[in-house]
């Protein structure tokens, strides 16, 4: 009776262990279930396994280190599945991943943007329906926004592309750097006057265009004029006239023009200003800053580096011209993911040969201690067993060969001329000590510094705009020993170190190896018997020797990926009109050619004549343009033949360089191969051909100059250009090949009217 309640808190704590054991193995049993059904893509049976598991052995952590494990993977499974159904265009089976990923995890923010995102993706159709509408009714700003949006949600939307491609090519066709004012300035007029009176110009004007001209006080009234000009803008006419004079004019409204004298006090009077804040998202506002003040000698502006913004108050032809500048610059700064190998291949080997021979014998006393006096080798003679040899000889043949590699492989992303450091090894501390005199004796103190070993390695990218990356290199690996101490108690350390420093341009996605930082270590011990170890043939009988042979060699692998780079920029984007040095101007001065049906019959003729008998002057000619172009290539194809299409130009004055671009229907031809024309070539000049094609798009861009001895120019016939190309499907109507731009550059870098050619027509027809 005594002994029951004694083995009751035993029987009690198996019973409990019992339990414990059983539960754990159902735990592990209900964790390998769940990993079979995970690995099968049941991830929510395997995911509800495996929280059961965790139920029943809330205490094991490796059953909850595996639960977490296996809840990462399958939402990050999912979300890849989901994001590559989603850029095949299966909405339907991507917004079913995204909502299994909810399931799982309820607050997982890629997805719940990814399901508002694909909301929108079912629009992209109308969407881009609505932004062909808007073109044909001439909402170009309209369609540009329908675009836009289509393409920030699928940048390789085929219809949206097409329709940017449309409206490109319409902005290519009607570009104008200039904003067309006013109705009634645009009518054109013939003006003849000769040495007339300013104000009774501006009267006549008057009483025929139906515009007011109101004349600032300080406007001299004998101001005299002399004008020539047929079928030209009233806006041109009047700019030329207020140009002779030194006056400016300031349009009220839509019939009345206020003239005043081009004098500091009257501008400041007259002139209106814009108040305008930018807000950057790369450029940095400091930059902008400096840029706003040096090239449009803004004095009003001020700059906000908490938000990055620049606010600048000016006329309104500088905000316009801050606008164009800010966009051209206001780029992301590229960037490049560097993937890095480093391999160090070691090879030592060993070669132990030969017989180690007793090399120490020793005289024992009586009670079998060494002997150390000569009075106590007494009685040693005649008794061998009190002399004690250290073994007997020993064969020795012993060869090792050791071949290992150490890997290191980081990946780094690094922006645009940026210098990226990687440290894999240990700091070595370095103990100074100083010794400083006193009145109670020197006192020393130490002082650590640390001294940075291992593999050190140095980047720093450039990014080109042709997808090439130069990259400045530097590596080194150095390995410390220690190297004992001075008497000042300063720790001695030795350095070994291998290092090399290059530079290297590599093509995006492109390999390069750098190899051959060799060390060669080479040692020689051994053991041997004087005289008899010497013998050439049978010196190993009587000796041992060991060779140490170690070579190491440092092997490192980059391959760049461009992450981002500089968006190509079109001519009339990064070039524009800025007026003169003395005012800015977005529209420079200049006669624009009506393009009435009937002129004579709207144009108002006045002429005006001092003398009467004064014959007038003859019309000369336009002069022919200095550079004609014109395309060369057969009219007609079948779908797979290839044929070559030629620029041809015809330069009659110096051509030094040319910036252009060539569009045509990728899904029609596409380009196999571009190559330079001799036109710039003759005379034996040197060149640059810089093309840049873009074969989704159907577009070339090419920059090509003339250089060295031939940088004048060249001059005469030739071609500029030369397109091979292949035929791809039929074509209801005839595929156009056309220039959508072309600037040219004479001496001086003085542009080159150069009047765009007929596109060729190509019929492709099986």
């Amino acid at each position: 009776m005594t002994i029951e309640p004694l083995f009751r808190p035993a029987a009690s704590w198996l019973a409990a262990a019992m339990a414990a054991i059983v539960l754990t193995g159902c735990a592990h049993g209900l964790q390998r279930e769940g990993l079979g059904l995970i690995e099968e893509g049941q991830y929510e049976a395997g995911l509800a396994a495996l929280d059961e598991a965790v139920a029943q052995s809330p205490h094991d952590a490796r059953v909850r280190l595996t639960r977490t494990v296996q809840y990462e993977q399958v939402v990050a499974r999912l979300l890849a599945q989901a994001d590559r159904q989603r850029a095949e265009g299966n909405y339907d089976l991507a917004e079913e991943s995204y909502r299994r990923v909810l399931a799982i995890e309820p607050a997982n923010a890629r997805a719940t943007e990814a399901l508002r995102q694909l909301e929108q993706f079912r629009t992209l159709a109308e969407r881009v329906r609505q932004g062909q509408l808007s073109l044909r009714r001439g909402d170009v700003e309209g369609a540009e926004r329908q675009v836009s949006a289509v393409l920030a949600l699928d940048r390789h939307h085929e219809a949206a592309l097409a329709l940017k491609t449309e409206i490109e090519e319409l902005r290519a066709r009607t570009a104008s750097p200039y904003p067309q004012l006013r109705s009634k300035f645009s009518r054109p007029v013939s003006l003849e006057f000769r040495d007339a009176n300013l104000k009774m110009i501006f009267e006549v004007l008057s009483r025929t265009a139906g515009i007011n001209f109101i004349f600032d006080k300080e406007v001299k009234p004998d101001l005299k004029a002399t004008i020539f000009v047929r079928q030209v803008a009233v806006e041109d006419a009047v700019d030329l006239l207020l140009m002779q004079n030194q006056l400016l004019k300031k349009v009220i409204n839509d019939n009345t023009v206020v003239i005043y004298p081009d004098t500091p006090q009257k501008i400041k009077e007259y002139q209106d200003l814009a108040l305008r804040t930018f807000f950057l998202s790369n450029l940095d506002a400091k930059s902008a800053l400096n840029m706003v003040k040096t090239l449009l000698k803004t004095r009003d502006v001020f700059i906000d580096e908490r938000l990055n913004t620049l606010t600048m108050r000016d006329t309104a032809e500088a905000v316009r011209l801050a606008e164009k500048l800010l966009s051209a610059q206001d780029q992301a700064e590229p960037e490049v993911v560097l993937e890095l190998e480093v391999l160090e291949i070691s090879r030592q080997r060993i070669l132990d040969l030969g017989i180690s021979w007793p090399n120490r014998f020793e005289a024992l006393s009586p009670t079998g201690a060494t002997i150390g006096l000569l009075s106590e080798l007494r009685g040693v003679v005649g008794r061998p067993s009190r002399i004690a040899i250290n073994g007997g000889p020993v064969a020795r043949i012993n060869a090792n060969d050791n071949d290992f590699n150490t890997l290191a492989n980081p990946v780094l992303r690094v922006r645009n001329k940026e210098k990226a450091r990687i440290h894999i090894g240990d700091k070595i501390p370095i103990v100074s000590a100083t010794s400083t005199p006193s009145t109670q004796g020197p006192v020393t103190t130490e002082s650590v510094t640390y001294l940075d070993v291992g593999l050190k390695i140095e980047l720093e990218p450039t990014v080109h705009l042709n997808d090439e990356v130069g990259i400045k290199i530097l590596l080194e690996v150095s390995n410390a020993t220690p190297a004992g101490e001075t008497a000042n108690g300063t720790t001695l350390v030795n350095i070994s170190t291998r290092n090399a420093s290059t530079g290297l341009r590599l093509k995006d996605g492109e390999t390069q190896v750098l190899a051959g930082l060799l060390r060669n270590d080479r040692s020689n011990s051994g053991d041997k018997i004087p005289g008899l170890g010497d013998i050439p043939g049978v010196g190993r009988l009587f000796g041992s020797n060991k060779d140490t042979i170690a070579k190491t060699e440092l092997v490192l692998a980059i391959t760049p990926r461009i992450v981002r780079n500089l968006p190509y920029l079109s001519p009339h984007e990064t070039e524009f009109p800025s007026g003169t040095d003395a005012a800015l101007r977005v529209r420079p001065v200049s006669l624009r050619a009506s393009d009435d049906d009937a002129p004579q019959a709207r144009a108002a003729a006045i002429e005006v004549a001092r003398a009467p008998a004064a014959a007038p002057e003859p019309v000369e000619e336009a002069p022919a343009p200095p550079l004609v172009l014109a395309w060369e290539g057969p009219a007609a194809l079948k779908p797979g033949e290839e044929a070559t299409i030629v620029l041809q130009g015809r330069a009659d004055q110096p051509l030094r360089s040319a910036t252009y671009q060539v569009a045509w229907n990728p899904a029609a031809l596409r380009v196999v191969e571009v190559s330079e024309g001799e036109l710039l070539k003759q005379g034996g000049g040197s060149t640059s051909f810089s093309p840049r094609l873009d074969e989704n798009a159907g577009r070339l861009f090419v920059a090509t100059s003339r250089s060295g001895a031939g940088a004048d120019g060249a001059t005469g016939e030739g071609e500029l250009l030369r397109l091979r190309v292949t035929a791809l499907e039929p074509q209801a109507e005839a595929v156009p090949l056309r220039l959508l731009t072309f600037t040219a550059v004479g001496p001086a870098n003085r542009l080159l009217t150069t009047p765009l050619p007929a596109p060729l027509e190509v019929n492709i027809a099986p």
